[in-house]
């Protein structure tokens, strides 16, 4: 089960609603979040916080998604992490150069609380090296807007 999740995303309203859902599932689920990339990259260096899975949202000040999973890519031992872009965009581009860049998955932010904790209780029940195929169960349901690699 994956029990320990990072967000870095810049909308506050976004992360209480995030970790509400996460709440609502299970309240042992450890969650650490970051206001930009910057201070993400910052408490995955220096803080020994270790995530089992990272939500990274695309547009955000100081450092942006796309900065922080170079970053993260660039680390040998941050790499191993599973990255999901996670953004407000729908666009087909954005999913394409979130693969090619190295995350397992670009997922269209739910519209609602329920389909975001519908997804959030799919990936937990997995294993970190079942997450893949789970996310790729999750594509073929198409009840989620999402592209896995």
């Amino acid at each position: 089960m994956i029990r320990n999740f990072f967000l870095a995303d810049d909308d506050q309203d976004d992360k209480e609603l995030f970790e509400e859902a996460l709440r609502n599932i299970d309240n042992h689920i450890e969650f650490h979040t970051a206001p930009n990339g910057k201070e993400l990259i910052n408490q995955l260096f220096t803080a020994n916080v270790e995530p089992e899975i990272i939500f990274l949202d695309i547009n955000m000040p100081e450092l942006d998604g796309w900065e922080s999973l170079k970053k993260i890519q660039q680390d040998d031992r941050l790499r191993t992490i599973p990255v999901v872009m996670y953004s407000t965009s729908a666009m087909v581009l954005d999913g394409n150069k979130a693969i090619k860049a190295g995350a397992v998955c670009y997922l269209e932010k739910p519209p609602s609380f329920i389909k975001l904790k519908d997804f959030l209780e799919k990936i937990i029940v997995s294993s970190k090296d079942g997450l893949i195929d789970t996310l790729k169960t999750i594509e073929a349901s198409k009840t989620h807007n999402l592209l896995v690699a």
